[in-house]
């Protein structure tokens, strides 16, 4: 399952792609950019765990939160015979489940101006929003990349790479395929300069 949904070249926006495909290339290639990929890079090389999960921005915490969230719901216990889970615990359950626990691309980035600014590590995990694929979307997680200084097209570009380019990748190889990309996007940059 995946956080994105195409519906941005339609017969009203025509060529809309293109302009959004320019748009990318220029934040890319820029100083800001360039920053960004750096920054990026560098808060991948500070995860505590090299891995990059995908439907959601974070969810480092979110097994206690599940077991939590259930235990509030079971208070008071329902009658004998009957079953009763949070749907919030569920959803959280499903986005841990295969991956384990931990952040999205974007989810690393953030966490990283966290730790930078001097919170402490999990304090930083604790205070990501969980923006899981059930109730969100791309373009909310790349509005909080937006809202830490990434040009929201590339921040966008980066989410989706996340959950589409490297879907299917476990989350230690997508972590590795990350790293690897915005490498050779830095390479290229330094070449071009």
């Amino acid at each position: 399952m995946s956080r994105y949904h195409d519906d941005y070249d339609s017969e009203a926006f025509p060529n809309q792609a293109l302009f959004w495909e320019a748009n990318y290339e220029r934040a890319l290639k820029g100083k800001r950019g360039r920053k960004a990929l750096a920054d990026l890079r560098a808060a991948l090389l500070a995860l505590p765990e090299p891995r990059l999960i995908q439907g959601a921005l974070c969810t480092v915490g979110a097994t206690a939160e599940a077991q939590r969230l259930d235990a509030e719901w079971m208070n008071p216990p329902p009658p004998p015979g009957w079953s009763r889970h949070d749907p919030m615990a569920g959803s959280l359950r499903d986005a841990i489940d295969g991956q384990g626990e931990g952040v999205c691309a974007i989810g690393a980035y953030l966490w990283h101006r966290k730790v930078r600014a001097g919170l402490d590590p999990d304090e930083a995990f604790a205070s990501l929003p969980r923006l899981l694929q059930d109730d969100h979307d791309i373009a909310e997680t790349a509005s909080e990349a937006e809202a830490a200084g990434v040009a929201y097209v590339l921040a966008w570009r980066l989410a989706y790479m996340n959950d589409e380019w490297f879907a299917g990748k476990s989350p230690e190889d997508r972590y590795t395929a990350f790293l690897a990309w915005i490498d050779s996007q830095l390479a290229d940059t330094a070449v071009a300069s």
